[in-house]
């Protein structure tokens, strides 16, 4: 990766914004690890050849993100999206972990889905709808939307109408809302409309509304699919 040299007037961006997106990259392709202490504010300022107060505004933004947490007289760490209860799996660790996230899913929920549409109906799909609709508004503003595609997904898992399935979801919970926070900040560095995930979403209730497991299967695997790409291959959001 080339030296970092942020310039004043590159895109009209401020440094600490540039610093954000530096350091933000560094997180998404592994140069930190997921629970890995960041370099001391001296360090970094050093590295970015800019002052301390815009390292902390870019430590500000990356906090706010849910991307890093600060610990009292330890320094800043990569958050690593630790669960909020006793049950379920352990915290993420490494990118690759973000990996084998979305591989689980891909394991599980082509099967939720398959399993809804049997039990589907019309006021189902509607709902389904409604929701895939609430999350295209809050991205369109600009505002958090992972908890309604949360809601999206477990909505599916109870039409499944399997505890276990339903129980699952709720375990990773936490690192659905880790990974949600790191898509949004994706924000900071490309177009973010979500039109292209607000087509998946109602291909699924699409689905749904037909009974066609078939369908519905095939349809979440390309939604999975292309969260996945969203992340790791640069794929364009609208």
């Amino acid at each position: 990766m080339e030296p970092f040299s942020p310039t004043p007037d590159d895109g009209g961006e401020r440094l600490e914004v540039q610093v954000y997106k530096a350091l933000f990259d560094k997180i998404r392709f592994g140069t930190y690890g997921l629970g890995q202490k960041l370099p001391s504010e001296h360090e970094l300022s050093e590295e970015h050849c800019v002052s301390r107060p815009v390292i902390r505004a870019a430590l500000s933004k990356l906090r706010d993100s849910g991307l890093i947490v600060s610990r009292r007289g330890a320094g800043s760490y990569v958050n690593s999206g630790v669960p909020t209860d006793t049950m379920g799996y352990t915290p993420l660790n490494s990118i690759k972990d973000i990996s084998d996230y979305f591989d689980f899913r891909r394991t599980i929920e082509p099967e939720i889905a398959a399993r809804a549409a049997e039990n589907g109906s019309p006021g189902a799909a509607k709902d389904l709808r409604s929701i895939a609709g609430e999350v295209l508004t809050l991205l369109a503003n600009g505002q958090d939307s992972v908890h309604a595609d949360i809601r999206f997904h477990t909505n599916l898992a109870k039409l499944s109408d399997n505890y276990f399935l339903s129980e699952t979801l709720r375990f990773i919970r936490p690192h659905w809302i880790f990974v949600g926070n790191f898509v949004r900040s994706l924000s900071a560095t490309r177009v973010r409309k979500g039109e292209r995930m607000t087509k998946e979403h109602l291909a699924i209730a699409d689905a749904i509304e037909d009974r066609n497991p078939i369908a519905a299967r095939k349809v979440m695997l390309a939604h999975i699919n292309g969260s996945e790409r969203r992340i790791f291959k640069g794929e364009k959001w609208a």
